[in-house]
């Protein structure tokens, strides 16, 4: 059975950079996680471009418009990580349509805050461009995968069931009931559709994301993004969680 999936465009991850109101940089932006890692090394490098590659696989969505018309294709965002290492002003380059240009521009809209660039060890504005490939895979046997937390069984939970949740194993399981191993946990906090916190793990709930979850605010939505391997492929299975 041939599904609907997509594939990221970052073969490289080769960022075009251009400056803002600079003309070089020292360090180009690191994507969130990687604060941990030594400055300018390759490990820090390589880690930032494996984790924005991960994000953007694991919340895009091939637009059902696109999936009617099975079309594929590139789109080129352009965007600016400036001093604070937010994500400024998000703009279409190239788009094969169908809702992919805008679906596209969403997910990067919803990115954390990155580590912004650097020259003479200021902080300086960036512009960046990233390609997105939409591209339709095999993805049959990964039918009836679904994320479980505990007990949990509604997509809308209060504060307090979140305090007890906390103490429950997230695991994923096929349509036969049969258990897989979360490589990575991704728990990320979002607010009118901005992550405003994101925190991973070895496919456990660690102590930083249960104090994430138990400040989650009413209205915020909780995603939780289990990364697994299957046939040499990784895949990311997902639930959401509206507080109420």
């Amino acid at each position: 059975m041939k599904l609907l999936s997509l594939l990221i465009g970052l073969l490289l991850f080769s960022f075009f950079a251009q400056a803002q109101k600079v003309t070089e940089v020292d360090q180009m932006p690191y994507f969130s996680g990687c604060a941990h890692l030594k400055e300018g090394s390759a490990e820090k490098r390589n880690a930032s471009n494996q984790k924005v590659v991960e994000f953007v696989q694991a919340h895009l969505t091939y637009p059902d418009s696109a999936k009617a018309a099975e079309v594929e294709g590139v789109v080129l965002v352009k965007f600016v990580i400036d001093r604070q290492g937010k994500v400024q002003n998000p703009t279409l380059l190239y788009d094969i349509g169908y809702g992919c240009g805008e679906e596209a521009l969403r997910i990067v809209r919803k990115m954390p805050d990155w580590e912004p660039a650097t020259r003479k060890g200021q902080p300086v504005a960036v512009e960046l461009e990233m390609p997105i490939r939409f591209e339709f895979v095999d993805e049959s046997k990964l039918d009836g995968y679904r994320l479980v937390w505990g007990d949990l069984t509604s997509q809308t939970v209060k504060r307090k069931k979140i305090k007890s949740l906390l103490k429950s194993p997230i695991f994923v399981l096929t349509d036969s009931g049969e258990k897989v191993d979360i490589l990575e946990l991704r728990v990320a906090v979002v607010r009118h559709d901005k992550i405003i916190k994101e925190k991973l793990s070895d496919g456990k709930l660690n102590k930083q994301q249960k104090k994430m979850l138990r400040s989650a605010r009413s209205k915020s939505l909780i995603e939780l993004i289990g990364t697994v391997q299957q046939n040499g492929k990784f895949y990311y299975i997902r639930n959401e969680v509206l507080v109420r």
